[in-house]
C-alpha cells in the first residue's frame, strides 16, 4: 500500500495543474459540507433553544400569601393554593401592607366545596436555603434556580452620588440569564465575585444617570453602602426598569452574597425557577406547591403561607377559594399547556429539519461536482499513462495491483482536498458567526464525517477510471503512443 501511495503522489505531482484544479473542486465541496452542516446544526440548536424558552418557563416563589395591589394592576396574580389577598384589600378598603395570613383568613369568604374548610392560621414562613435546595434538587424538570433579596439602603454622604437612598437588589449567578439582562457596557459580575461577596455592582443606564448625572458613564463609579465601597463594573438593560422615574429609588444590582451582608439577612424575598419547557411549567409549579406544603407542614385545610406565580396560571382565583379546589384547577392547566406546546414544538422542529435538508442538498451537489473533477483527472491520467500501465502488466502486475494503484491515487486526491476543505469550511463558519452573527455549531464528529464523505467520493468516482486502467490489454497498451 505504501508503494501505491508513493506512486499516487508522484503521479499527482507530475500533473500539478490538473491536480490543483481537482483539489479546488473537492475542497469547495467539502467546505460546503462543513459550512452547511454547521449552519444547519446551529439553526436547529437555535430552534430547540427557542422551543425551550418559548412561553412561560419561569416560576416565582414568594413568602406570604398576599399580593400587593400594584402588582395586581399589572396583571400579575397569585397562583398559590391559598391565593391572593388583593381582592380583600379592595373590598374592605384596607391598606395592602396590613395583610397577612391571619387578616386574609378573617377577610376571605368561606366557600362550600363538599365541606366547609377551616380558617387555619399560620405565620408566613420565610424562604430559606432549605426551600431553594428543595427546588433545585428535589423537583424534576428544573433547569435553574436563583434566589433574590432586595431592600433600600442609605448612601454614605461621602459618596459622589446625587441620591441618598438606593434600592439594592441581590441576584444569583443564574438570575441575569433567567430575566434576559443584556450587557450594554463593561462586564457581568463573575462567578468568583459572586462567591466572595465582592463589592461590585451593575446598574441600568437610567439608574446610572440618576446616581451620577454629570458622569459620561456609570462604569467605574463608586457607592458607599453599609461601610463598603462598591464599584460599578457593568451597565445592563433589563425589562421593567423604571429607574429613570424621578419618583422611583434607583436600583443597584449586586451579588446575592454581598446583598446578604449589606441587608443583614439570610432569607430570600423570592426564588425564581426556570423549567425545562413550557409544557411542564404548571406541573413543576404543582410539585413545588406540594413540596413546600410538606416542608412547611401545612394541613390540607390550611391555606398556603407562600405564593407560586407563573404566567400560565395568572388568571386563576385568588384568596377565598378552597386550596384543594385551586390546586385541582392548576393540575388541569398542565394538559392544555402540554398539548399546545407539543404542537408548536413539532412545527418548529419540522421547519428546522426542512432547512437542514435543503442545505444538505446544496452541499451534496457541491460534493458531486468535486467528485466529477476527480473522475475527470483520473480518466486523463489513465489515458496519459497507458504505456506505463501496459509495461507494468507485462512485467507481472496483476489487474488488482493496477486497480489498487489508481484507487489509492483517487482517494489520496480526495483526502487532500478534504483536509483543505475542512480549513476553508471552518473559516467560513467563523466568518458567518463573527461577521454576520449567524448561529453556527461545529463538532468533531461532523469534521470526521466530512473527511469520510470526501474519501467515499474519491472511491465512487475513482473506481471507473481505475477499472478502465486495470482491464487494459498489455499488448494494446504497449502499442499506444
Amino acid at each position: 500500500m505504501s508503494t501505491n501511495l508513493q506512486a499516487a503522489l508522484r503521479a499527482l505531482l507530475q500533473n500539478k495543474l490538473q491536480a490543483l484544479l481537482t483539489l479546488c473542486g473537492m475542497s469547495v465541496g467539502v467546505a460546503m459540507v462543513v459550512i452547511v452542516s454547521g449552519l444547519g446544526r446551529g439553526a436547529q440548536l437555535t430552534i430547540e433553544d427557542q422551543i425551550q424558552r418559548a412561553g412561560p418557563t419561569l416560576i416565582v416563589v414568594r413568602s406570604g400569601n398576599f399580593q400587593p395591589i400594584a402588582q395586581f394592576t399589572r396583571g400579575q396574580q397569585d397562583t398559590s393554593g391559598g391565593g391572593s389577598a388583593e381582592s380583600s384589600a379592595s373590598s374592605n378598603g384596607m391598606d395592602e401592607g396590613a395583610f397577612d395570613v391571619e387578616a386574609a383568613n378573617r377577610a376571605g369568604p368561606k366557600r362550600e366545596v363538599g365541606k366547609r374548610w377551616t380558617q387555619s392560621k399560620v405565620p408566613a414562613t420565610p424562604l430559606s436555603d432549605a426551600e431553594l435546595h428543595m427546588m433545585q434538587h428535589d423537583v424534576p424538570n428544573v433547569l435553574a434556580v436563583a434566589g433574590s433579596i432586595d431592600g433600600n439602603l442609605s448612601v454614605d454622604p461621602s459618596s459622589r452620588a446625587a441620591v441618598r437612598v438606593v434600592h439594592v437588589e441581590g441576584f444569583a449567578p443564574a438570575w441575569p440569564d433567567m430575566h434576559n439582562w443584556h450587557l450594554v457596557a463593561g462586564r457581568m459580575v463573575s462567578d468568583p465575585e459572586h462567591a466572595s461577596a465582592a463589592p461590585v455592582a451593575m446598574v441600568t443606564a437610567a439608574a446610572g444617570k440618576r446616581l451620577w448625572p454629570d458622569a459620561t458613564s456609570p462604569l467605574g463609579q463608586t457607592l458607599q453602602l453599609g461601610g463598603k465601597t462598591i464599584t460599578v463594573v457593568g451597565v445592563i438593560a433589563r425589562s421593567g426598569d423604571d429607574s429613570g422615574n424621578a419618583l422611583v429609588v434607583p436600583h443597584v444590582e449586586v451579588p446575592l452574597t454581598l446583598s446578604k451582608v449589606l441587608l443583614k439577612r439570610d432569607d430570600y424575598d423570592s426564588i425564581t425557577v426556570r423549567t425545562a419547557s413550557v409544557a411542564v411549567t404548571s406541573k413543576v409549579a404543582n410539585e413545588i406547591i406540594a413540596q413546600l406544603r410538606d416542608l412547611h407542614q401545612l394541613s390540607d385545610e390550611t391555606i398556603d403561607d407562600f405564593r407560586v406565580e407563573s404566567q400560565s396560571t395568572s388568571a386563576l382565583p385568588g384568596m377565598g377559594v378552597n386550596p384543594l379546589m385551586s390546586r385541582a384547577i392548576h393540575s388541569n392547566v398542565f394538559e392544555l399547556e402540554k398539548a399546545s406546546w407539543e404542537e408548536m414544538a413539532k412545527s418548529m422542529r419540522q421547519a428546522g429539519r426542512t432547512f437542514a435538508l435543503l442545505l444538505a442538498a446544496a452541499a451534496a451537489v457541491s460534493l458531486v461536482v468535486g467528485g466529477i473533477g476527480v473522475m475527470n483527472i483520473m480518466l486523463v491520467s489513465v489515458t496519459a499513462r497507458t504505456r506505463e500501465i501496459g509495461l507494468r502488466m507485462a512485467v507481472g502486475a496483476r489487474t488488482r495491483d493496477v486497480l489498487t494503484q489508481f484507487m489509492v491515487e483517487a482517494v489520496a486526491l480526495a483526502a487532500i482536498g478534504g483536509v483543505v476543505g475542512l480549513g476553508l469550511g471552518a473559516a467560513g463558519l467563523y466568518l458567518a458567526h463573527h461577521g454576520f452573527h449567524w448561529a453556527t455549531s461545529i463538532s468533531p464528529g461532523m469534521l470526521f464525517v466530512a473527511i469520510l464523505m470526501a474519501m467515499l467520493t474519491g472511491v465512487v468516482f475513482g473506481y471507473g477510471p481505475a477499472r478502465r486502467a486495470a482491464v487494459l490489454d498489455p499488448v494494446v497498451a504497449l502499442r499506444k503512443e
